[in-house]
């Protein structure tokens, strides 16, 4: 009855129709809806504008009559009860003008009414009674059914000669909104829980092609399907899903009605986000990357919004973008396969974010982390978007920001000691015999512990230099290149991975371990390459754990190191060794009897062999079919973690003595290993797009002749040239782009211009070109400077 009233009496209620011209909307109040206005638009957020109000004392008197109504009306359809919840949304997009004056598709606008939102399927009635749920109607148009097509059949449909525009509308608007419908369409016969990724691109396809006809058709479906309240169910969960691969998001002036969809994905809780990521895993390539472009261009857009491009104001939708992130971490947590990476990690990354304040979105991150604030938002919270060179930048401030504050203590130290200041008390200032390069560094590095965190200095004794770079860089070289040699005993180099191991024989060089840590800490603090062939899973190991808080006295009551290794990553290492194992697993036959191997492994110490069980009692239990693969396991943590923990935890102390930072935890191991390593590939031939001259000209016929030399060097040679100019022989994070070279022109009265070699200063990356009289003799000095460089001057 009550119901009956609200029908008779609507007409009684005057609608209004409001605009937002941010979405270039019109929103019309429902008769249904008690007369209730809307303030903000459903879509954007933007402040509506209404030019006919009416009268608001009988929109009381409505309202107070009506909800007398609701309150004595319990048994209200879930049709009324939406109506009585949501607007009615007219999506009349306004279309560029012609010309003429008419808009493109002024004929099909014409035969357009306003219609109402579409019926929600009460979820007490069978899937079967299929209404449509037109969105784009004409005048006395009858609705035709929609039956559940598979990939055939919906070709067959688009590819006829005479399509039926009308058959072909109802299912896109079915489709889009009805997700029981969705799924049912693209479920698979033969395995009903996979989706047919194929028809969906089928889908996709056609909406592209005719994109004038269906994009508005089906962004409408999506808005409607947006603004009604759908309880989570495992359809929900895909169907929300789909919804996010459709093609119509690809545009920026309908972003609006994406971020809805990406707000109802990640409010999901982490039950439902785990199987979203399940259903992910299962996408084709090609759609995984492009949904994930969609993502990181709505959020760069949003980012840095344009004025021309009338985008959203990031005080109305805040939302926006923390959304779209939450979303991509659920690719982000898909791309992790057991067969390893989806896309590429770059590919995650989101280059937009390098152009942000990340220092003050790092120390914002890292005062919520300490002080155990939760909620709010930093890009932070999902270091998966941050770039390396982005990574890099925020280590390179939190160092600097550490290497401030230990100066400043310093200072003030020698201020309450009554002392003169002096500038070395800046600097962690370590003097080396190049005779005792080890001893030396170790004495030092032990002995100025407290300024490891201070800008490093290095002076060779008995040389006239003064270090601005090129000293470090060459005192890490010949320090790593020394404590690597074989001879040395503290790894070891495996020839058929080409990576070094530790020796976990070498238990008498526990304090050298520790200087190899403070080594490589040293060079992410100060920004050094280095040239160190370690396996991937040793950066693993360094960021297990990536950072504790606690005082490093405590460090020895944490398990420092200790991952759960795969054959994969122990392949890394030990390839043939790998391959053996992999055959044992596979091997068909019997495994007691054909290999007799018992949970004891061998390793060879110097000049004897050492036995060492895997398990307790390993001796006496064989390996059989049955435990073969706890045997892997077992040999594989002996290798990795067991046998090196001694040489492992001092090498870990070392690191983190000088890097115990909060950044650490945004890093990956592979991000780890190229900000220490740099990058392996060299290829110097655009260097001369970066080079900058003095003092010489690029059209100087040496100059010419020195690009052609550089052409015609090996990979070998080019490494030797970089070294030699740089001192380094590694590339930069961001390749020939983040490097600076300058070559300079020098000439001597004194002697003869073919006598003189070329030098360099590897502080600024300078090389200085003697201009020769012909290319060969440039080729021979060029070659002998580079092959003999060692030192402060050639002697």
């Amino acid at each position: 009855m009550a119901n009956a009233l609200r029908r008779n009496s609507s007409a009684l209620i005057p609608s209004v129709t409001s605009h937002c011209h941010r979405c270039q909307l019109d929103i019309e109040s429902d008769p249904q809806c008690n007369g209730r206005t809307r303030i903000l638009c459903p879509f954007c957020g933007e402040f509506l504008s209404r030019p006919n109000l009416p009268n608001i004392q009988q929109l009381k008197q409505d309202i107070n009559r009506r909800t007398r109504d609701d309150n004595s009306d319990d048994t209200s359809s879930l049709r009324s009860r939406f109506s009585r919840t949501f607007n009615r949304v007219i999506l009349r997009k306004q279309n560029m003008i012609n010309n003429n004056g008419r808009t493109i598709d002024h004929e099909r606008d014409q035969s357009m009414s306003n219609i109402k939102m579409p019926a929600i399927v009460n979820t007490q009635e069978k899937f079967t009674s299929s209404t449509s749920l037109p969105i784009t109607a004409t005048t006395a148009s009858i609705v035709p059914s929609v039956k559940i097509y598979d990939c055939d059949s919906f070709q067959d449909l688009i590819n006829e000669e005479n399509p039926d525009h009308d058959q072909i509308s109802a299912f896109f608007s079915k489709f889009y909104m009805n997700f029981d419908y969705m799924i049912q369409t693209l479920t698979l016969t033969d395995n009903p829980k996979q989706i047919d990724w194929k028809f969906l691109q089928i889908i996709h396809d056609h909406i592209i092609k005719n994109s004038d006809k269906l994009f508005r058709l089906v962004l409408k479906t999506i808005a409607s399907c947006c603004i009604r309240e759908v309880r989570a169910c495992d359809n929900t969960l895909k169907g929300y899903t789909i919804l996010i691969l459709a093609p119509v998001f690809d545009e920026a002036s309908n972003y609006h009605i994406f971020a809805h969809v990406l707000r109802r994905i990640a409010h999901f809780v982490d039950r439902e986000h785990q199987e979203i990521v399940l259903l992910l895993k299962t996408l084709p390539v090609n759609m995984f990357r492009s949904t994930v472009h969609r993502l990181q261009t709505f959020i760069s857009t949003n980012l840095f919004p344009s004025r021309v491009d009338n985008s959203a104001s990031t005080l109305v939708n805040g939302w926006w973008i923390p959304c779209g992130i939450r979303t991509l971490a659920l690719f982000n947590s898909a791309n992790e396969t057991i067969n390893g990476r989806i896309i590429p990690l770059q590919e995650m990354a989101i280059d937009a974010l390098n152009y942000i304040d990340g220092e003050r979105d790092y120390f914002e991150w890292k005062h919520r982390q300490s002080r155990g604030i939760t909620g709010g938002f930093t890009f932070c919270q999902y270091p998966f978007v941050l770039s390396v060179n982005a990574k890099r930048t925020i280590l390179k401030r939190d160092s600097e920001q550490q290497m401030i504050v230990n100066a400043r203590r310093s200072m003030i130290q020698k201020f309450q000691n009554k002392q003169a200041p002096d500038l070395n008390m800046l600097f962690l200032n370590l003097y080396i015999r190049r005779s005792h390069l080890v001893l030396d560094s170790l004495a030092e590095v032990t002995k100025k512990r407290e300024d490891l965190k201070k800008k490093l200095r290095v002076t060779f004794v008995g040389e006239h230099g003064l270090d601005m770079g090129g000293l470090t860089k060459e005192w890490f070289l010949l320090l790593l290149r020394q404590i690597f040699q074989p001879d040395y005993g503290m790894f070891v180099l495996y020839e058929s991975s080409g990576v070094f191991w530790f020796n976990g024989a070498s238990t008498d060089n526990i304090r050298e371990y520790n200087l190899v840590g403070i080594l490589m800490g040293l060079a992410v603090y100060n920004a050094i390459i280095l040239d160190i062939r370690f396996p991937l899973v040793c950066y693993k190991k360094l960021l297990t754990p990536a950072f504790i808080h606690e005082h490093m006295g405590n460090l020895s009551k944490i398990k420092i190191g200790i991952i759960s290794s795969t054959l994969k990553d122990f392949r890394t290492i030990r390839p043939d060794i790998a391959d053996s194992l992999q055959y044992l697993l596979d091997y068909d036959g019997n495994v007691a009897d054909d290999f007799g191997l018992t949970f004891e492994v061998s390793v060879a110490q110097f000049d004897t062999t050492l036995v060492y069980p895997l398990k307790e009692n390993g001796s006496n239990i064989d390996v059989t079919n049955d435990n073969r693969i706890e045997y892997v396991e077992l040999l594989i943590d002996f290798y990795i973690n067991k046998h090196i923990s001694k040489q492992f935890e001092a090498f870990y102390h070392g690191f983190h003595s000088v890097c115990s930072s909060n950044a650490l935890l945004l890093l990956l191991p592979e991000e780890l290993e190229m900000l220490i390593c740099g990058m392996q590939q060299c290829n110097l031939t655009n260097l001369a797009k970066i080079t900058k001259y003095e003092n010489c000209h690029p059209n100087d016929q040496f100059i010419k002749w020195f690009w052609q030399v550089i052409e015609e060097m090996s990979s070998d040679k080019q490494r030797r040239l970089l070294l030699f100019v740089t001192g380094s022989d590694r590339m930069p994070i961001g390749g020939l782009s983040e490097m600076t070279f300058k070559i300079g022109k020098i000439s001597s009265n004194r002697c003869n211009i073919n006598e003189l070699l070329p030098m360099s200063h590897t502080c600024f990356n300078q090389l200085l070109l003697p201009p020769y009289p012909t290319r060969e003799i440039l080729k021979e000095k060029l070659f002998l400077a580079i092959e003999n460089c060692e030192g402060f001057g050639i002697e």
